[in-house]
């Protein structure tokens, strides 16, 4: 899948260090966690 899109977001202190931590303990980056909460979001109505 191509990634062409950028998405840039604002998030506390707090929330970055908990954002690395995760990365870290699963050993990808921090825009892989990310990527990876999306995809087990539920799909919209114009997806299905």
């Amino acid at each position: 899948m191509a990634r062409d899109e950028l998405l840039q977001i604002r998030i506390s202190t707090p929330e970055k260090e908990r954002l690395q931590l995760e990365a870290a303990r699963r050993g990808v980056s921090m825009s892989e966690v990310i990527r990876d909460y999306i995809k087990r979001l539920p799909k919209s109505t114009k997806e299905l």
